[in-house]
């Protein structure tokens, strides 16, 4: 039977990690985190494991790299490389195809070998993997043994931009890296880009792609959640949620992602709007600007003095057959 494997793409800073946190709180259910990043910020730089631990000190992913590897555990550095070199979020359109690089071949057979062994060490039915990067994405339908799904979330890029700009606490320096600021255009940039890249993945997921919204999934959170699972084919019994907007996190092994990824226990969530009230014109010109092509696609008005629409269902229909015919390159990594 096919090993289920959720992946989470998008743009940072938008409401990934907390659905992420919620999922892993499932039975049968593990969050990685941003396995992208398992090369270059957890063995390389060390950086936390969402358990606490610095990563090489975690016996979970050593049990599982050990799993997929043995004593052949490839080169991180190496890894890292090949990632820079073939994986790059500006070759998504040619790792679609059905012949990919030698590069790129080799790490999808690693990916694919990570995936098998965290299956069978943890015992989890569904995998969930919110790297975010498309590049990454567009290898997971071709992997053996891997029914693969494709959760695209967004959000308002005005709300993204406030929080790419943001102050930032330092939560301790193997964090230091991950804390960075993105000015208003260079993130608008990435949000355009990297939405665009995401909508033209749909058909080779084969049907199995949804579109969530950051503001939609705050509205009804258990509800959105249990659409996921159901959506995955997921049948769960019990879940973290407290109500329907209340959720007990549990402890999780995520490998990158939001300083938010290491709490645990009960979370209210609320909608994060502070961007209306705090964001000031020059950058919310620029986002609103910069995003126009995908701003109403997806339900947001230009206006940020009313509330956005609510998406229509149709839309995930749309999206899913419908891929835009320009593609900025500007900010494209």
């Amino acid at each position: 039977m096919s090993l289920k494997v959720v992946y989470i793409a998008g743009w940072g800073r938008s409401g990934t990690t907390i659905v992420d946190n919620i999922l892993n709180s499932y039975d049968d259910v593990f969050s990685t985190g941003e396995l992208f990043y398992l090369w270059s910020r957890g063995l390389v730089e060390g950086r936390k494991c969402g358990c606490g631990l610095v990563f090489p000190r975690c016996r979970l992913w050593a049990d599982i790299l050990d799993t997929a590897f043995g004593a052949d555990r490839p080169d991180p550095e190496r890894i890292s490389r090949l990632q820079r070199d073939a994986i790059r979020v500006r070759h998504t359109p040619a790792l679609t195809g059905a012949v990919a690089t030698p590069e790129a071949e080799e790490y999808r057979a690693l990916t694919n070998r990570l995936y098998h062994a965290i299956a069978e060490v943890t015992g989890a039915r569904l995998i969930v993997d919110s790297s975010k990067v498309p590049s990454a994405a567009a290898l997971l339908p071709g992997m053996s043994g891997v029914e693969p799904y494709l959760l695209h979330m967004i959000r308002d890029p005005r709300a993204v931009t406030h929080s790419w700009m943001r102050a930032n606490p330092r939560v301790d320096r193997k964090m230091t890296a991950m804390m960075h600021q993105e000015a208003p255009a260079a993130s608008t940039m990435h949000w355009l880009v990297r939405n665009t890249l995401v909508e033209r993945l749909a058909g080779a997921y084969g049907g199995r792609y949804r579109l969530l919204r950051y503001e939609d999934f705050v509205a009804a959170p258990r509800r959105a959640v249990e659409s996921l699972l159901d959506f995955a084919g997921m049948q769960v019994a019990g879940g973290p949620f407290v109500d329907e907007s209340t959720v007990c996190l549990e402890a999780n092994h995520t490998i990158a992602g939001n300083p938010g990824r290491f709490r645990t226990g009960e979370v209210a969530l609320r909608l994060d709007d502070r961007w209306r009230e705090e964001q000031t014109a020059g950058p919310r010109l620029t986002a609103t600007a910069l995003a126009l092509p995908l701003l109403h696609r997806y339900g947001y008005r230009t206006r940020t003095s009313r509330p956005n629409r609510p998406v229509r269902q149709s839309l995930v229909n749309v999206l899913a057959g419908d891929a835009l015919r320009t593609v900025p390159h500007a900010g494209v990594r």
